[in-house]
């Protein structure tokens, strides 16, 4: 009889742990759930103070402070835009052909240069003299110098291409 006094006393005993385990988790969870609720509306607030201080702020800060609205763009960027032209280069005996954007003073040998190894000729053995640069127009004379003085216009229909011809001395 004490055998099972003893068994269903412990029974008994961990029936009433659980449940004091049970309402001790709850009581948790009550208490958390509760600080969350009245964090949340705290929260909200705080936000909202944030956000009307925020605007507050952007709306009169021009005021206070002096500054000055948005700057109209420089007319030198559109300028130092306008000075930028593509230009094609064509190796006709290969017909590889490649775009490239330049400035009235690109000297034509840059543009060999750069032409030379977008094409796939830059061999360290073939000199840069080796490449003559013609118009598309006229390729009687090769050009030298400036790109500029050869007639270089904003791409388009009229835009400017060159012809590279692998031209070694004999």
């Amino acid at each position: 009889d004490t055998s099972q006094r003893g068994f269903s006393g412990s029974r008994r005993h961990q029936a009433a742990a659980g449940v004091i385990k049970k309402t001790e988790i709850s009581v948790r969870y009550l208490s958390t759930t509760l600080a969350m609720a009245t964090s949340r509306p705290a929260m909200r607030v705080a936000v909202l103070g944030a956000a009307v201080v925020c605007l507050f702020h952007i709306t009169l800060s021009p005021v206070f402070a002096g500054a000055h609205g948005a700057q109209p763009r420089q007319p030198r960027v559109a300028a130092r835009v306008s000075d930028i032209c593509e230009i094609v280069v064509t190796c006709p005996s290969v017909g590889a052909r490649t775009r490239m954007v330049v400035q009235e003073d690109t000297s034509v040998d840059s543009i060999v240069k750069r032409a030379r190894t977008a094409l796939g000729f830059d061999q360290a053995f073939l000199s840069d003299s080796d490449f003559k640069v013609y118009l598309k127009s006229d390729e009687s004379t090769p050009i030298s110098g400036k790109i500029g003085d050869h007639g270089l216009v904003p791409w388009g229909p009229d835009g400017m291409e060159l012809h590279i011809y692998f031209d070694p001395p004999l």
